[in-house]
């Protein structure tokens, strides 16, 4: 008999660990953006390109029938990298009109989304007890990202746009991921076909626009990332094996034990981890409130671990 409770804290630890390798994605991405001046939509494309290359190669070698999909999956995985497509640019041209930490914030509008999605979808009704979790998350989130009143939210037509969008896209890749799993398609392989699918979409997208769209390539040759050495690329292929292979397995194979409603809100953790993490790696080090914040997402997940 299978221990439901055993299940749960399995799924919780995994989104976790997940949320603490993710956390590192943006570190990654800025020492690409700022330290070699590489625009952010063609360092995703290689960083999906690497994901499904090192899986695909991997479970060749070692689980050669998750290569395997059935058919019927063919429509959802597709759609499945679209989402990521959309969750990878959108995010990106957040960040570009709106700043990192209100982008962060409103990338987590997805919590309160996903619940409502997640119960019109046919699942479970959501409760009161979930709300102070959310309450706690959302604003140890904001204080976190150093942001102060709503003052800090004026912003224009366009980057209110991209922001609540990109928390649609958010909250949509916890619900396809969750259909994967109740379809029971493997993660990895869920993982190798949606990255895959994402970084083609991704190249046809900086092939075409060349730069009209902020965070593309300007020309077909910035595709390769001219000037980038040795150290640089190693920099990509770190970001893809650690943070988003590992980090994105670990949360898609979550999504067998937990609701993406609770998947969702467990993820707010990533701004504190990230925070955590950039005081060794960057030497930048939290302010008395941001460290506030971080308590009030603890408990916010201690809240949610109790409901």
């Amino acid at each position: 008999m299978i221990n439901l409770k055993s299940t749960t804290s399995l799924g919780i630890a995994q989104v976790l660990a997940g949320s603490a390798l993710i956390s590192l994605v943006g570190i990654f991405i800025k020492i690409m953006v700022v330290d070699y001046g590489q625009p952010i939509l063609v360092v995703t494309f290689w960083r999906n390109l690497f994901v499904c290359t090192l899986l695909m190669t991997g479970l060749k070698i070692f689980k050669p029938h998750l290569l395997k999909f059935e058919r019927e999956n063919l429509g959802l995985l597709a759609l499945y990298g679209v989402v990521l497509t959309g969750l990878n640019g959108i995010w990106g041209w957040s960040v570009y009109f709106n700043g990192a930490g209100v982008s962060t914030v409103l990338v987590y509008i997805s919590v309160p989304l996903t619940v409502l999605a997640q119960w019109w979808l046919g699942g479970d009704k959501p409760t009161l007890r979930i709300v102070p979790s959310i309450g706690f998350c959302l604003l140890g989130c904001a204080m976190v990202c150093g942001l102060h009143g709503f003052s800090d939210f004026a912003l224009t037509p366009l980057g209110m746009l991209t922001g609540l969008l990109s928390g649609v896209f958010y909250s949509a890749y916890a619900l396809f991921g969750r259909e994967c799993a109740e379809r029971n398609i493997h993660p990895l392989s869920v993982l190798m076909h949606v990255f895959g699918i994402a970084a083609i979409y991704m190249l046809i997208l900086n092939l075409t626009v060349q730069g009209v769209i902020p965070g593309t390539a300007p020309t077909p040759a910035d595709i390769f990332m001219p000037g980038v050495d040795w150290k640089g690329w190693a920099c990509v292929l770190t970001l893809a094996i650690g943070p988003s292979m590992t980090g994105w397995s670990l949360i898609n194979a979550s999504l067998t034990h937990l609701s993406p409603s609770v998947v969702n809100i467990l993820l707010t953790t990533e701004p504190m981890m990230t925070a955590l993490a950039a005081i060794p790696i960057l030497g930048e080090y939290m302010t008395l409130e941001q460290w506030a914040g971080c308590f009030l997402i603890v408990i916010g997940v201690i809240v949610l671990k109790k409901r």
